[in-house]
């Protein structure tokens, strides 16, 4: 059975026009995630300061 209908057996799937994966720096992907973090412990602060006052 092939895995597209409206293609033979023997041919291969098309292939996409541009790079998906795009490789990101070990280092970038850590600052970005501690960024990420802290602006949300940020936020979870200030609103629990916010209740409080």
């Amino acid at each position: 059975m092939t895995r597209y209908l409206d293609t033979p057996a023997a041919a291969e799937p098309p292939k996409p026009d541009i790079n998906t994966h795009i490789r990101t720096n070990p280092r970038v992907k850590g600052i970005l995630w501690t960024a990420g973090i802290g602006m949300g412990l940020l936020i979870v602060i200030a609103t629990v300061i916010s209740h409080v006052l």
